[in-house]
């Protein structure tokens, strides 16, 4: 409007100035003019050609790593940026060194702000070193640029929503340094079917023992030998450990989420799997937590591979302190997928009587469950011939720090 303004004036002055034959004034005028003609034109061209681009190191990391960060600006055109301001966007779960961050208007995000200046044809390149705080899903932008002319009479901004993303896993301690008895909490996790066969990978025969499987007669060879033959098949120890989080942590859904108990349990659940990995079992994950950006709960299935760990971790990182089910529908739930004799380790800050009836009835279908209780203290329910470790003072021995969780 106050451009407009002086667009109008101007053009009065123009007027007056020829028809009164007033140079000065007619001077005056075409000055107005043409300066408001070339901050229009300034601000309609000064981020053609103009690129920003962020680079990570790399995109996975763990809490406590160091990663180098930098943000490139290009200006491809002859027309310089004689001042431009970089506003991008960026999560309050990492730390980036030198860097000039002011708090920001949404929760969980900060504001990274550069100002200079690009000659034409002129490239420039911010490093940083970023340090991981927090696990989560981490995203960087979307970044707001703003620039104005030579004159200062105006600005300009664009906008550029390409983000970068960021996973940070979650710690992991040691359980033999974390449970004190020193007995490790799954160094007796053998369930009732320890040693299983291998029925695709066939090594032979032998007699028949009555305690055999019938099923593993071999009836062509006893038909050969006159006598009962039973297939013999490569053994397979198969320690199953399935690491059940539970993202409640107070015994009432409309209480609010307390982060400290939240991120010591996701703590625990991967130091858990990570232990568990290391052992050579399998092992998977289930939580009534909601994953970021899928409103889903989590789910990992029970696997042994070299990629079972990190996808174990990955699904932790991106856990949110938000419950999308009780603990008891989402265990329900992977109870036909569970084999026999599999151990259910339950990670949780909260036992509840309806979660203590749950390990009752899983106890009964023959499975081993372990409590890693993540709360302050001893639960306050007790849980018959169920082992219970009390972990979170020794979390708080080992200097556990409580993260802010990225959104």
């Amino acid at each position: 409007m106050l451009n407009d303004l002086w667009l109008i004036v101007s053009a009065i002055l123009v007027v007056i100035g020829l028809v009164a034959s007033q140079g000065l004034l007619l001077v005056i005028g075409s000055l107005v003019i043409v300066v408001w003609l070339l901050t229009r034109v300034w601000d309609r061209y000064v981020f053609r050609r103009v690129t920003h681009s962020r680079g990570l190191s790399r995109h996975r990391a763990f809490i406590g790593d160091s990663l180098v960060y930098s943000v490139t600006l290009c200006n491809d055109k002859l027309l310089p940026l004689i001042w431009v301001d970089i506003e991008d966007t960026f999560p309050v779960g990492l730390e980036l060194a030198g860097a000039n961050l002011r708090p920001y208007s949404s929760e969980g995000t900060q504001q990274h702000n550069i100002t200079a200046s690009l000659l034409p044809y002129q490239q420039v390149t911010w490093k940083y070193t970023l340090r991981c705080k927090a696990r989560g899903y981490h995203r960087i932008g979307p970044v707001r640029l703003r620039s104005g002319d030579i004159f200062g009479f105006g600005s300009a901004e664009t906008r550029f929503p390409e983000a970068e993303y960021l996973l940070v896993y979650p710690r992991i301690v040691d359980l033999q340094k974390l449970v004190f008895p020193a007995a490790h909490p799954l160094g007796g996790a053998r369930g009732q079917q320890p040693l299983r066969r291998d029925t695709s990978r066939y090594l032979g025969q032998r007699d028949y023992y009555p305690t055999d499987p019938m099923k593993h007669i071999d009836w062509k060879a006893t038909a050969r030998l006159l006598r009962l033959q039973t297939k013999l098949f490569e053994p397979v120890v198969t320690h199953n450990i399935l690491v059940a989080l539970n993202a409640a942590t107070s015994e009432h859904p409309w209480e609010p989420s307390n982060r400290r108990l939240f991120e010591r349990a996701v703590t625990v659940a991967a130091s858990v799997a990570n232990d568990a990995a290391g052992r050579g079992w399998s092992f998977g994950l289930v939580s009534n937590a909601v994953a970021t950006y899928s409103g889903k709960w989590l789910r990992v299935p029970l696997g042994a591979s070299a990629s079972q760990l990190p996808l174990v971790l990955e699904a932790l990182a991106m856990a949110g302190p938000y419950v999308v089910a009780p603990l008891l529908e989402v265990l329900r739930s992977e109870r036909d997928a569970l084999p026999p004799g599999a151990t259910l380790v339950l990670v949780s800050s909260v036992v509840t009587e309806a979660l203590a009836l749950e390990i009752a009835e899983m106890k009964a279908r023959g499975y081993l469950v372990l409590v890693l209780y993540t709360g302050d203290g001893l639960p306050r329910l007790r849980l018959p011939r169920v082992p219970v470790y009390p972990v979170g003072q020794s979390l708080d021995l080992q200097g556990e720090h409580e993260p802010i969780l990225a959104d």
